[in-house]
């Protein structure tokens, strides 16, 4: 009996915020994924930059977060192919890197809705900076 009112649930359940990580270290992408899975975000994994315009058409994430330093296509020049797909006009960018400060802020300032959070300062921090932006989108 309790399995038509979980497929009603189910219908009715608000979609979970989708966050699509690019990141060329397997660990940190498993970290990262698992940090913010067990929040209630759902979470895309890629560990390399090519291929990944089709997993945004695909997802549709509300946010990229995107390491920078990553070979083949560093993170900069793909959050700017990114942010040019007309699927997704409302994405916004989170470089997630262990890049130098300034240079990881320039980078941000200068790259449509994007922000920046250093590696160092955690998987809280992360974690704050996506509430944030979800919470400016939705609300």
């Amino acid at each position: 009996m309790g399995a038509p009112e979980d497929a009603n649930r189910s219908k009715s359940s608000p979609r979970l915020p989708t966050v699509l990580i690019v990141d060329d270290n397997p660990d940190m992408l498993v970290q990262v994924g698992s940090y913010l899975a067990a929040r209630g975000i759902r979470v895309v994994p890629s560990n390399a930059a090519l291929g990944v315009s089709s997993l945004v058409i695909r997802h549709r994430p509300e946010i990229v977060v995107l390491d920078v330093m990553m070979p083949a296509l560093d993170g900069g020049s793909l959050a700017k192919l990114l942010l040019g797909l007309k699927s997704v006009p409302d994405m916004r960018i989170i470089f997630y890197s262990s890049m130098d400060e300034e240079r990881l802020y320039e980078l941000a300032r200068t790259t449509p809705r994007a922000s920046y959070v250093l590696k160092s300062d955690g998987l809280a921090a992360l974690y704050d900076a996506i509430s944030t932006v979800l919470g400016d989108s939705r609300g």
